[in-house]
């Protein structure tokens, strides 16, 4: 976990609810993850209620190990320019992808993927990615779906 100075915080603290005032409205009313007022329990609450009276046969649960490691930079970053015109805004956040780790023997590992670990932004970068990952793999798959039909 990335320790941040008090600076550090307060400043990705403003850029994370500027990126939710910009994304929110746009992310799925199904997902759940580090969205504001949305938790766990509603999660479990509207899956069971659609389990229940909405007529479907199955689910599917994907837990996606070392997503917040793996998050590509170019992706989201390009990602963010769809939306974002602001360079100086993207400039901020792309030093906060690549800002050095010093690794335990001293060493500085510069990473070419992943979100600063313990970093207040990283939550709505992850659900930024995800919504454009899902949103362009739904399409491809309804896509392909339908030349089936």
């Amino acid at each position: 976990m990335g320790l941040l100075a008090v600076e550090d915080k307060l400043v990705q603290t403003a850029v994370a609810r500027i990126l939710t005032a910009i994304y929110e409205a746009d992310f799925e009313d199904v997902s759940y993850g580090y969205r504001p007022k949305r938790s766990i329990h509603q999660a479990i609450e509207d899956l069971n209620r659609q389990l229940r009276f909405g007529g479907y046969e199955w689910i599917e649960e994907a837990d996606i190990r070392g997503f917040f490691d793996n998050i590509d930079h170019e992706w989201i970053l390009r990602m963010l320019e769809e939306r974002i015109k602001d360079k100086a805004f993207i400039g901020l956040i792309r030093k906060w992808l690549k800002a050095g780790i010093i690794e335990p023997d001293g060493t500085l590992n510069l990473p070419t993927k992943g979100t600063p670990q313990g970093g207040v932004v990283s939550p709505i970068l992850a659900n930024i990615y995800l919504h454009y990952a899902f949103g362009k793999a739904s399409m491809i798959f309804l896509e392909d779906f339908s030349h089936h039909l």
